[in-house]
């Protein structure tokens, strides 16, 4: 499938990460989405239905990274998309997220996860 809805750059802040001390203070976080699905029916009827709402996407993202903790990227990342496929189970979701500024050595100015969550089945 071709066809896709993406948001880029968006931000939140949260206490997520492996250690309690990480846990303990709130650290910056990115997110990059795409879903992937067909987008026919919306480039036709000009219906906001027929397609994505990054709106909502993007409002799922901020709520679970700010209101919730998880001490794995992935888990989050896994949470995310669970989520918003609640909303599009017809979309196979990727998801970008980088944790800004980690505690780690060399100093890298983020660290991540891509996760692919395909359709889910009917």
């Amino acid at each position: 499938m071709t066809d896709s809805v993406f948001v880029r750059g968006l931000e939140f802040e949260g206490n997520h990460g492996y250690s309690a001390a990480e846990r303990r203070g709130t650290r910056r976080f990115r997110v990059n989405l795409t879903l992937e699905l067909s987008l026919a029916a919306a480039s036709t009827s000009d219906r906001i239905a027929d397609t994505v709402d990054y709106w909502k996407v993007s409002e799922i993202v901020v709520a679970l990274g700010t209101k919730s903790t998880f001490r794995l990227l992935e888990a989050l990342a896994g949470a995310i998309g669970r989520k918003i496929q609640e909303l599009y189970p017809h979309a196979q979701v990727v998801i970008e997220l980088e944790k800004l500024a980690p505690p780690c050595p060399g100093v890298p100015a983020a660290c991540g996860v891509r996760l692919v969550l395909p359709v889910v089945p009917a």
